[in-house]
């Protein structure tokens, strides 16, 4: 299956959204304080299909050259983060942080510990572990939609006191996918050297392309600053110097 969905048509008009905004910025800079409506701030999710990281990287090249930065967040349970991949991932990460943008990591800990059985906690703490080993500050975190998250009952960002979600549940209650069990303890993002994550964010309109499709009509109406979420996983279409890769 290739994955192809937004192509130049829908890039150019992404890029005359970002271009009439008075900057556009990484989720860091949302969190210390670049709060005005007329600024937006970006992020792209880097998610486990084939062809997200070359294209993350080609997205990055792109912002780049248009004068717009924004935050990646890296997915350490995707097959792009296992070891014997480590130079290929080293050098998109590097690359993208040589463009001016933020690496953040995608966090999928509760997810994967309810598959495994290891503790959550460490399996986060490793995946930071490897993207600051690489050189990159990394202070944010954004939760990802594991698809057992739903049917299992939690948010990933669950892990975090910050966090709470009072209408899935106690913050410390029991979850459950298959025979493995996990009883949730969260803890202060401080603990993992982190300072916020994007979906504590304070923003008045978001608009994300999550499943292939914009969430609302595009650009998105409404009052208060735009936060804007893409997938490199749908837009390897935008980029015709990129082959396709198959599944």
């Amino acid at each position: 299956m290739i994955r192809r969905v937004f192509g130049e048509q829908d890039l150019e008009q992404l890029r005359r959204l970002l271009s009439d905004a008075a900057g556009v910025v990484p989720m860091r800079g949302i969190y210390e304080g670049e709060r005005h409506p007329s600024v937006i701030g970006m992020r792209h999710d880097v998610d486990d299909n084939h062809g997200s990281l070359r294209t993350a990287v080609a997205i990055a090249k792109w912002e780049a050259e248009h004068g717009f930065r924004s935050t990646y967040f890296i997915l350490h349970t995707a097959r792009y983060f296992e070891l014997r991949r480590d130079l290929e991932l080293f050098t998109a990460l590097d690359t993208i942080a040589s463009h001016g943008h933020e690496i953040g990591i995608h966090a999928d800990a509760i997810g994967l510990a309810l598959v495994t059985g290891e503790d959550p906690d460490v399996i986060l703490e490793r995946g930071l572990m490897r993207l600051r080993s690489y050189g990159h500050e990394v202070v944010g975190v954004a939760a990802h939609g594991n698809s057992i998250c739903r049917p299992a009952g939690f948010v990933n960002d669950e892990q975090f006191i910050e966090c709470a979600r009072p209408e899935m549940g106690e913050p410390d209650r029991m979850v459950s996918w298959g025979y493995h069990k996990l009883r949730l303890a969260p803890r202060p993002l401080a603990d993992f050297g982190l300072l916020y994550d994007t979906h504590r964010l304070p923003h008045g309109r978001y608009l994300s392309d999550s499943g292939g499709k914009w969430n609302e009509p595009f650009p998105g109406q409404g009052s208060g600053q735009l936060h804007v979420l893409w997938h490199p996983d749908w837009w390897s279409r935008a980029f015709p110097t990129l082959q396709p890769v198959e599944a």
